[in-house]
């Protein structure tokens, strides 16, 4: 007996490539899985390239279109979207998905400030930063079965401890006024 998906447009979470090396190359085809709509910063596209996957949004500085796209040319159809110098590439990704009303989406990224720019953004989100899975806790209050071991960050640092050591398995339970991230290594 066979089961059949069906996958709509824009169902699955698109990847957002601003730092390729953010977690190793076996959790990034996890995310691959079912064919996401796969956005990349132009700094990080040889890398990307040499993974051999298909790229459908090029993120590159204003004025640099036409040689980008040439070096892209081995991806049509590619779109590529420009970003000017007074403004961040992370804030024209996140005009881009609002635009096509891509509810979801997982980052790549480098830097944990992207989570303070990310925490108002309105689909559902999980960034992976230095083999860190991070996952935007909207409600402020968050609870996991996790099992014995098990370490936990939150950012931004609003408890009394910004790390969390699991030394029994059970749930674990935190909760805040505000939206708050919890990080889980891979």
């Amino acid at each position: 007996m066979s089961s059949h998906h069906i996958v709509r447009e824009n169902q699955e979470p698109a990847l957002v490539i601003l730092e390729a090396h953010a977690i190793p190359f076996e959790k990034v085809q996890e995310l691959l899985e079912w064919m996401p709509t796969i956005i990349v910063l132009h700094s990080q596209i040889e890398t990307v390239l040499g993974w051999g996957i298909k790229i459908d949004v090029l993120l590159v500085p204003a004025g640099e279109e036409t040689s980008w796209a040439e070096r892209a040319k081995d991806q049509q159809p590619i779109e590529v979207i420009s970003f000017q110098v007074s403004e961040t590439p992370l804030n024209k990704v996140i005009s881009f998905l609002q635009s096509r009303n891509i509810p979801a989406v997982n980052w790549l990224a480098s830097d944990r400030q992207i989570l303070l720019v990310l925490t108002d953004f309105n689909g559902d989100i999980e960034v992976f930063i230095d083999g860190t899975r991070w996952s935007r806790v909207k409600s402020g209050r968050f609870a996991k079965w996790l099992p014995a071991g098990t370490v936990l960050q939150v950012f931004p640092e609003i408890f009394s401890d910004k790390n969390f050591f699991v030394d029994q398995e059970g749930i674990l339970n935190l909760q805040a006024t505000q939206p708050f991230w919890v990080g889980e290594n891979l």
